[in-house]
């Protein structure tokens, strides 16, 4: 018997075709489906469609020229702000200085700052490296009369706890000079408020401290100049309800990553206050008008550290300190104005800074910056320790010409800028116009592609199913002869 050769019909073998055409097709489609949800786009390439890609690529193109644009004015007013911010800190400088200057005019009595006298230490000193710190420490800080508390409350020498809405419970914390932390707490609302302060005295002496009323206002005092600080939390309300006055009483509390200049710049932001590292590397907080200062600890040791628990006290030589503290001030301008670079540049030495409007760099305008150390303002160190009325007021002309001078700086900077911020702001818009332009040109519906790939899936199962039993069909036919 022959055996016939395995042959398909005409039929089979068009069917077979048809369907590895279209397999094939759909492939391709599913592939170039692929591209576009991995790039968000249906025209990825010329041969997609010339026209659109070609477009896209301008478009995208213009986009990023505009980008790198934007970044550069970024910089630019960056380094703007970071002048603003320091002509701003300059203007503190001299109203410090100022003030001294009419504190020596007026020979009025002048309280030096506090000075660390404890470890020597750098700005970039970490707090975490003093001995005893820990996160979390506290110093508290207290400007005005160190000795003496007024409230504002009216009272009799009959007033009550009761009487000032105060609770049981409540606390009255209070530090006096060097003393540990005295806290009352209220236990008895018919108490008079004499007699309960008057516990204070109990502990202390009846020379060191005092709480008398007279004239309707209670006092608390020390008797031997100790600085009085009141505390004022959650738990301690009761100083705050007598009238006492604990707007002038600031808290600052160390972070696990601060530094020195982390604590000064905290420091700082009281107002009244300023705090630095001097020259012989201790830390010096003084209050810019001359007020008295009180410092002490809270809880840990920070204070301590630093060697700066205390009050500050008079000067025997006013005007020389006056005129050694106008010195220092000089020294702090000139420290500022070196520190107020940003990316090697410094407008406040005396740089310039272009700012450039246009992708290939022809539209620009270029901002000069302006000497603001303390030579260029005019200012000069104080000549013969101020002994003279004359040498104080040439000071006091110098400052003024020199406000003037930061005023145009400030101004000038702050259009400069306005007017970067604003073209930068606009050519990000333009941008993002450009980027919509090019994505609404290619960009794919994700949402439609991937229900497309679901569907080729879909018809290449169907298409291998038909293959499969369009070769099992024909097999079986020939297995007849």
């Amino acid at each position: 018997m022959r055996t016939m050769p395995y042959n398909l019909n005409g039929s089979t073998s068009a069917v077979l075709s048809s369907a590895i055409g279209t397999s094939a097709a759909l492939s391709t489609l599913f592939d170039k489906n692929s591209v576009a949800l991995a790039t968000g786009k249906f025209v990825n390439a010329s041969t997609d469609n010339s026209t659109l890609y070609c477009k896209d690529v301008r478009l995208s193109e213009r986009a990023a020229g505009l980008n790198s644009v934007v970044d550069g004015l970024s910089n630019v007013v960056s380094l703007l702000n970071t002048s603003g911010k320091t002509i701003d800190s300059l203007k503190d400088f001299l109203a410090q200085a100022k003030a001294l200057g009419n504190s020596a005019l007026d020979n009025e009595n002048y309280l030096s700052p506090i000075v660390g006298k404890g470890l020597k230490v750098k700005d970039s000193t970490p707090l975490s490296k003093l001995p005893h710190m820990q996160a979390g420490d506290k110093i508290i800080l207290r400007t005005g009369k160190a000795d003496e508390m007024e409230s504002s409350v009216n009272m009799t020498r009959d007033t009550t706890l009761d009487d000032l809405g105060l609770n049981i419970g409540e606390k009255f914390n209070i530090k006096v000079g060097d003393n540990d932390w005295i806290s009352l707490e209220i236990t008895d609302l018919d108490v008079k408020v004499t007699d309960f302060l008057g516990q204070i005295t109990e502990k202390l002496g009846a020379d060191k401290f005092s709480a008398e009323i007279s004239d309707g206002k209670l006092t608390i005092k020390t008797l031997d100049r100790s600085p009085i600080i009141l505390q004022d939390d959650a738990d301690a309300t009761a100083a705050k309800a007598m009238g006492f006055d604990l707007s002038t009483t600031h808290i600052i509390e160390s972070q696990a990553d601060w530094t020195v200049k982390n604590l000064a710049d905290e420091i700082g932001k009281i107002d009244n206050m300023t705090a630095f590292v001097n020259d012989d590397g201790y830390l010096e907080i003084t209050s810019i008008y001359g007020d008295s200062l009180s410092i002490a600890d809270l809880n840990g040791r920070m204070g301590d550290s630093f060697g700066i628990t205390g009050v500050s006290d008079d000067s025997d030589n006013k005007h020389k300190t006056y005129a050694e503290r106008y010195n220092e001030l000089l020294k702090q301008i000139d420290n500022l104005v070196n520190d107020a670079s940003f990316n090697g540049l410094n407008l406040l030495q005396g740089d310039k800074i272009r700012a450039v409007f246009s992708e290939d760099g022809s539209v620009y305008r270029t901002v000069k910056g302006v000497k603001l150390d303390s030579a260029s303002l005019g200012l000069a160190p104080a000549v013969g320790d101020w002994q003279t009325d004359a040498d104080v007021t040439a000071v006091l002309e110098q400052i003024e010409h020199a406000e003037n001078i930061l005023k145009s700086a400030a101004d000038k900077f702050d259009r400069a800028s306005y007017m970067v911020q604003s073209r930068s702001e606009f050519m990000e818009s333009l941008s993002g116009t450009f980027d919509l332009g090019a994505s609404t040109l290619t960009g794919a519906n994700l949402e439609q592609i991937s229900a497309e790939q679901i569907a080729i899936n879909t018809q290449k199962q169907l298409i291998n199913q038909v293959v499969s039993l369009t070769l099992e069909a024909s097999g079986s036919i020939l297995s007849l002869f």
